[in-house]
């Protein structure tokens, strides 16, 4: 996939099509068990809310954790509530099974020649969109096109060579290369399809125009900042779907005041990034908690704190290495974790094909010092500023590492930055270390811009590869994963991947980033989705669910 220029204007949109990162607004934690204050936990994540037989009607209100810009694929901000307002109103081409299949959604069918180059996907019949128009190949190519001219999602769709239109029904991707990730790719931001009415305001220049898909519910409001609300769509392909009359999204920023309007009953559900949400809901009488509802499917979010490996002293590998030795994983998550306990060394958990002893650094402060001081010999005592948004969790977070840092002789200080200037930074550059957290995705695939020296830009210019990390090796491991057929080659090249992040030590695991959904034990289904063809579908997946089948019970 060659490089691809962002523009200043885009700044960072957060792309699900590829990956995605955010600055890390909680800290990490991993191992704990989904359960409800009325079921016993299960490990897999199954719910009181899934219990019962569904009901039509009620109103849903979800509290979620920001806002975002507009509900384009091609140009707007699409993180979790990008994802949540997407499933809202629009349908993916193709959806995550609980197994981890990918199975067709608004598609039919999506089957690849053998040399997995090729792409045939047919369209389910009889499908229209909100404004009675009828979903057909040309719409979807029209889809493509607009995606393909965004320096948002240009790099998404970067592999497909053509797209061809047989009939009303069909459609045939051909890509420039064989990928086994395709279909993964349209679970995703660049898998949502909208109407052509859509598509031509966008290519006239309106900027937000009303977002018309074949989803569940119909847009009836958007505040920005106060809510998002839709209606259930009367003529919805999927019979007997949604449930619910209405649902309403209200982004609310602070965590406590979250959690407070989901005890007060100003809002039925709420998304988290804070571990302790899970915890206060989990056992509390009225109330269920679960941060996931199946075993993790392809890499999870992972948090960390990104270092720059293009800007001094973070450029030096010895530097890099004595911050990952003296960063103590395990204190870190008994402090943000709760006392659950769960350390990472690299992109995968265990139980993944793809997991393998990376060879990461374990905690050694007196083999950290020791680096410190030979680089110290040359350069000076290393000076590293750690850059947090104002979150107080984060804050504290930042500062516990500070702690451990300075004790291996690093002179750490910590300046708060406001989320969007951080995120700015990351893309030109400008940054020492930042605590991040990125890489959830089904499919490994999807994290090559993120980890590509192609997406390598000099400081000061935008680049996707925000740590500048350029290793030859780790591309040649991306490239191979990303395109061959082998099961066995594949899972080599991202044990490769792996291991090359943890010589290169562009990132200081802090742990697996974990997403709490809590709500009124009312609130049901959340466990249960069904796709199309029968399959059990992925019903939460860090943050992002189908409202299509929640219900309310009276």
């Amino acid at each position: 996939m060659p490089a691809r220029r962002v523009d200043r204007r885009t700044f960072f949109r957060h792309s699900g099509a590829v990956g995605g990162a955010v600055v890390l607004g909680g800290a990490a934690a991993a191992g704990l068990s989904a359960c409800s204050s009325s079921s016993a936990a299960t490990g897999t994540g199954t719910s009181a809310a899934a219990a019962g037989r569904p009901v039509r009607g009620g109103s849903l209100v979800v509290g979620t954790m920001a806002e975002i810009n507009g509900f384009a694929p091609s140009k707007d901000n699409w993180d979790t509530n990008g994802m949540l307002y997407a499933n809202t109103v629009y349908d993916p081409l193709m959806a995550v099974a609980r197994d981890g299949s990918i199975r067709p959604y608004l598609a039919r069918s999506l089957t690849p020649n053998a040399a997995h180059d090729q792409w045939t996907m047919t369209l389910r019949p009889g499908v229209t969109f909100h404004n009675g128009t009828a979903l057909t190949s040309a719409v979807v190519k029209a889809n493509f096109e607009a995606l393909a001219a965004s320096s948002l999602t240009g790099g998404a769709v970067a592999g497909i060579a053509s797209i061809a239109t047989p009939d009303t029904a069909t459609v045939v991707f051909t890509l420039k290369s064989p990928s086994t990730g395709f279909a993964a790719s349209l679970t995703t931001q660049a898998g949502y399809v909208v109407s052509q009415s859509m598509l031509d305001q966008l290519a006239s220049g309106v900027s937000n125009p009303v977002p018309v898909g074949t989803g569940p519910f119909v847009y009836a409001d958007w505040q920005p900042n106060d809510h998002f609300t839709a209606t259930r769509n009367p003529r919805y392909w999927q019979a007997g779907l949604p449930y619910l009359d209405q649902v309403t999204f209200r982004p609310i920023v602070d965590t406590t005041q979250r959690e407070d309007s989901l005890r007060t009953g100003a809002v039925d559900a709420i998304i988290s990034i804070d571990p302790r949400t899970y915890l206060q809901f989990r056992d509390a009488p009225g109330y269920q908690s679960v941060y996931q509802t199946a075993p993790v499917v392809g890499e999870p979010t992972m948090g960390f704190l990104l270092l720059n490996c293009a800007k001094a002293p973070t450029d030096d590998l010895r530097v890099r290495r004595a911050l990952a030795m003296a960063t103590d994983q395990s204190a870190v998550q008994k402090i943000f974790g709760d006392g659950t306990v769960q350390t990472v060394n690299g992109l995968f958990l265990p139980g993944s094909p793809y997991y393998s002893d990376t060879g990461y650094p374990g905690f050694d402060p007196a083999g950290a010092e020791a680096l410190i001081r030979s680089h110290a010999a040359q350069h000076g005592t290393p000076a590293i500023q750690i850059s947090t948004t104002p979150d107080p969790r984060t804050t504290q977070l930042v500062e516990v590492v500070q702690q451990m840092w300075a004790r291996v002789g690093v002179d750490a200080t910590i300046a708060v930055v406001q989320q969007a200037t951080t995120i700015l930074n990351l893309l030109m550059g400008d940054f020492q270390a930042v605590p991040s957290a990125q890489f959830g995705a089904v499919d490994p695939s999807l994290n090559y811009p993120w980890l590509s020296t192609t997406t390598v830009e000099p400081i000061g210019t935008i680049g996707l590869n925000f740590a500048r990390n350029d290793d030859p090796v780790l591309e040649q491991a991306l490239v191979t994963g990303g395109s061959t057929l082998d099961p066995a080659t594949r899972v080599a090249a991202y044990q490769t991947v792996d291991r090359r992040l943890a010589v290169d030590l562009p990132y200081v695991w802090i742990g697996r980033n974990i997403f709490p959904f809590a709500a009124d034990d009312r609130v049901r289904g959340i466990a249960s989705l069904v796709l199309p063809d029968g399959a059990a579908g992925y019903s939460y997946n860090e943050g992002v669910f189908f409202p299509t089948q929640l219900w309310m019970e009276a």
